[in-house]
């Protein structure tokens, strides 16, 4: 397959890639510290409970709803609740100060590439746009409701993962520590769900400050989709080098990375090497760990790389990429 020499602009587009990758995971280790204030905080009740079930497991079956009934759980979980708010107060604080970073370097990521994608760099002149001109979008999720309401529910994934793994442990037949360690693992769900959230609204935001400053800039017509390859899901790694127009959104799956690359108005598009050519170029063993052994069999078997990636669509959220399911292949 013939060698595709990757523009200017792209490269400078993977290197703010690059500075925002580790923005968000500074944001994501600030977020994990907060979260183990949590979990000290309940170690004590956690292992007291731990030590009740496992003895009560002894003369018979521990259910979800004998655990409900137990004066130490619902102190417990009085106690998981009031904790989850103050660490969902502190990262609503953690993201939303993350997303104007993300706006930042957003602007400054498109601003790059605008530059970098004009013959001459003294020939560059566009509008630029500064972080007022997407302040409103700090402290909101992508559907524009506060990021405190969506936090809220971090409780409800921590309390049914503590929980459960309670239960599971005492059945396993686990001594009192090794359950009380799976509770607080379970118990991290809350955590995960809170490092998605997070991870998800400050790409959205580096995304969407980039995408409006090409808006504005009055040189770009449009844009394509860049995505970090060796990170990318199978779909959006498919979906590299999609066309949009400056009016379009730069769709993306929760953790999504991919990022936007303009077109300048009287300009040759940017080119690189797409994600569905590098992936032709790998060993097989690369292509079977990305495409799964199914999915390989059908691609030598004649399926296009194209017919395994494809939108959804949510009217909340809009659409996303997405990996076609093997079942519907087979249809």
């Amino acid at each position: 397959m013939p060698t595709v020499n990757e523009s200017e602009s792209v490269r400078v587009a993977r290197a703010f890639r690059l500075g925002m990758n580790a923005q968000d995971e500074a944001v994501m280790t600030e977020l994990g510290t907060r979260w183990l204030g949590v979990e000290r905080a309940l170690d004590a009740n956690i292992a007291a409970l731990a030590n009740e079930m496992v003895l009560k497991g002894q003369t018979g079956e521990v259910t979800e709803a004998m655990v409900r009934r137990a004066e130490r759980y619902q102190i417990l979980q009085a106690q998981l609740k009031a904790e989850t708010a103050k660490y969902n107060n502190d990262a609503n604080k953690i993201i939303s100060a993350g997303q104007e970073n993300a706006l930042k370097l957003g602007i400054d990521s498109a601003q790059g590439t605008i530059y970098a994608s004009y013959p001459s760099p003294l020939s560059a002149s566009f509008n630029k746009i500064n972080v007022k001109a997407v302040q409103a979008m700090i402290g909101k999720a992508s559907d524009g409701s506060p990021l405190s309401t969506l936090l809220k529910n971090d409780f409800g994934e921590a309390a049914d993962g503590l929980l459960q793994a309670l239960v599971n442990g005492v059945a396993q037949g686990k001594g009192a520590d090794a359950v009380a360690r799976s509770m607080a693992e379970g118990m991290g769900m809350g955590l995960d769900r809170s490092l998605l959230i997070a991870r998800t609204e400050l790409n959205g935001s580096y995304r969407s400050a980039a995408t409006e400053q090409y808006r504005e800039s009055g040189v770009v017509s449009g844009f394509r989709r860049l995505v970090s390859r060796d990170e990318a899901c199978l779909g959006c790694l498919i979906l590299d080098g999609e066309f949009l127009e400056s009016e379009d959104e730069l769709d993306d799956h929760p953790n999504g990375r991919c990022v936007a690359v303009p077109i300048l108005v009287g300009e040759a598009a940017p080119e690189w090497q797409l994600g569905k050519d590098w992936l032709s170029n790998q060993s097989e063993d690369k292509q079977i760990e990305v495409l799964g052994q199914t999915r390989w069999d059908m691609w030598k078997g004649g399926t296009p790389l194209e017919s395994f990636a494809g939108k959804s669509h949510s009217d909340e959220w809009g659409d996303a990429p997405r990996i076609v399911p093997i079942k519907d292949l087979s249809e």
